[in-house]
């Protein structure tokens, strides 16, 4: 039996004396697709660090594919897009080719020049996320939507097992959020990608997620969506408050569904 992607055990971390995260325990199999929604301040940006090594937690332990974050020795295994990666102003000076051949750059090292086959998969990436018409073009005249993608092809280009993605569709209009959906479940079905999405945007991850973990400091559910929507009105009052009101949601061959 393979490793899981994902392993936390009893992991907590504080910001000096304010409590951040408590007691959190969770497995994400390989080739899964998490969720973690809750509202702001809830830690879930927080965990995304901790699970990066960014942050080390005050107790518990972390693990990504068997092994301790701490002593992971192909950190290119884990591929990371964050909330405010679609944020270029216009006239910043790097073409999309280039921000995604950046992605390169920690396996390659600071006096490897980019190869022919290096240049290769930098294009590959660009054709996965949709770019190659883009791929020239300066990085500042792109909208949010399309940065975004080519963020997700930087985190592509060193192979990663696993795509951890923080608010992804922050500042980005509708039609490039169905889209950048459209992205992931398409890398998640055909490429066996172990995919971890946050986001406070509940409402749209229910048709596309294999499992959600609702996140307020605690870990206050951690299942499947059938298994979400037998608890959901307990489950979002815990997170958002009284009256956030129910979500119905209907399940037919094997397809997740908002009604």
């Amino acid at each position: 039996m393979s490793q899981p992607a994902i392993r936390l055990e009893d992991v907590s971390f504080a910001y000096e004396k304010e409590k951040v995260l408590e007691d959190i325990s969770l497995t994400v199999d390989r080739g899964e697709f998490l969720g973690i929604i809750g509202p702001n301040g809830s830690g879930k940006s927080t965990l995304v660090k901790l699970i990066l090594h960014l942050l080390k937690p005050q107790k518990g332990k972390i693990e990504v594919f068997g092994e301790s974050i701490e002593f992971l020795k192909d950190r290119s295994v884990i591929g990371y897009v964050s909330q405010k990666a679609n944020t270029f102003q216009r006239g910043f000076p790097a073409t999309v080719r280039e921000v995604v051949a950046s992605g390169l750059y920690g396996k390659l090292g600071l006096f490897r020049w980019m190869r022919k086959q290096d240049w290769e998969k930098v294009d590959q990436a660009i054709e996965q996320v949709g770019l190659t018409s883009l791929a020239h073009r300066n990085m500042g005249k792109l909208s949010g939507g399309q940065q975004q993608r080519a963020f997700i092809a930087r985190a592509l280009v060193s192979d990663p097992q696993l795509l951890i993605l923080d608010e992804p569709t922050v500042g980005v209009d509708a039609k490039s959020q169905e889209q950048l959906y459209e992205l992931l479940t398409h890398l998640h079905q055909q490429k066996q990608l172990t995919l971890l999405l946050v986001t406070h945007d509940i409402y749209s991850i229910l048709s596309v997620v294999d499992r959600m973990a609702c996140l307020n400091k605690r870990l206050l559910f951690y299942g499947t969506i059938d298994e979400f929507a037998k608890h959901d009105q307990e489950i979002l009052s815990q997170l958002f408050g009284e009256g956030h009101g129910t979500l119905s949601i209907t399940l037919s061959k094997g397809q997740k569904q908002l009604v």
